[in-house]
């Protein structure tokens, strides 16, 4: 009886996988905008990453960096491209293990350089073991943090 069961799920998981992917096949050949809100509607955990973008928009000292949550494998270096669109005002990222922003980085660019926007950087970032670590501005550090999740 267990067996039966089993395979009548089995079965059931088929055929809606099959109704599924048929009805997404066609609705992205009648219309491209309902397959894109259709997968834009689903909240995918991010992936891993080893290059990324973080930005101090407009205004960074007040709303915080643009990107707050960043996903990486671990012990795999990383890239980061830092973009300052702040104009005239300076910012940067330096990483923190933990949840805390206090005490000594683990990483921060040398002498915990600013960069003064409009600007860009590109920070490489040795690997970092698994763990959670948080981000934040060195100037000002309260309102621009982010967090970086290695696995």
């Amino acid at each position: 009886m267990k067996t039966i069961r089993i395979i009548a799920a089995a079965a059931a998981a088929g055929l809606l996988l099959a109704a599924c992917s048929s009805s997404s096949s066609s609705s992205s050949a009648t219309s491209g905008s309902t397959s894109t809100s259709t997968s834009s509607s689903t909240s995918a955990p991010p992936t891993a990453n080893t290059q990324f973008e973080v930005t101090a928009p407009v205004g960074a000292s007040n709303s915080g960096f643009q990107e707050t949550e960043l996903v990486a494998p671990a012990d795999t270096d990383l890239e980061i491209l830092f973009i300052n669109e702040d104009a005239g005002i300076p910012h940067n990222i330096q990483i923190f293990e933990g949840t805390s922003t206090t005490g000594t980085p683990i990483w921060a660019p040398d002498g915990n350089e600013l960069i003064t926007g409009v600007a860009e950087a590109t920070y490489e970032i040795p690997g970092l073991p698994a763990g959670t670590y948080t981000f934040n501005c060195f100037s000002p550090p309260a309102t621009m943090v982010g967090t970086l999740t290695v696995e």
